[in-house]
């Protein structure tokens, strides 16, 4: 398997594994995240007492290599009084075939983003998607070097009444 399948590969491990009981169009569908051992992370949830999988620094914890397959590495912030504030992804560098598949099956699930902004800077493209409710915002984003056909892909799922997000 070539490593733009792998990528993608892992990229719908991730889509399929936060998927939830919720109905399609809810953001409310990715809020739950099961790692390792079966330790479920909830948005918006209380942080376990026993986080053994993280390597924190101050109130983000880095899950450790292993605990979390379909991203190069994932990340969680958490509040003071440790509720999970925000998740990151990092997708690593992704094909454009294996970004637009990326894109297609979030819509898919998700419906048609909010935002889909372009934007340059220097030798550098953005894109990012974003879709929003009133509890959650998740957003895609990915940088392209001008002239390449591939990026690096991550994304953010935030809770919107902990991270100050509006709809």
């Amino acid at each position: 398997m070539n490593r733009s399948a792998f990528l993608f590969a892992l990229t719908l491990t991730v889509f399929t594994g936060c998927r939830s009981a919720g109905a399609s169009g809810s953001l409310n569908a990715l809020r739950r995240i099961t790692i390792e051992r079966g330790t479920i992370l909830m948005l918006g949830g209380n942080m376990p007492p026993a986080a053994d999988f993280c390597n924190w620094s101050g109130m983000t914890c880095t899950l450790k290599p292993g605990t979390f397959g379909g991203t190069a590495a994932m990340s969680l912030t958490k509040t003071d009084s440790g509720l999970i504030a925000q998740f990151k992804f990092d997708y690593g560098v992704m094909s454009s075939d294996a970004i637009q598949a990326q894109i297609d099956d979030y819509t898919r699930l998700l419906g048609k983003p909010l935002r889909d902004s372009l934007s340059k800077s220097g030798a550098l493209d953005s894109r990012e998607l974003v879709w929003s409710d009133s509890a959650t915002t998740f957003e895609l984003s990915y940088r392209y070097v001008i002239g390449q056909k591939q990026a690096e892909a991550s994304a953010t799922l935030s809770d919107n009444a902990l991270t100050g997000h509006r709809q």
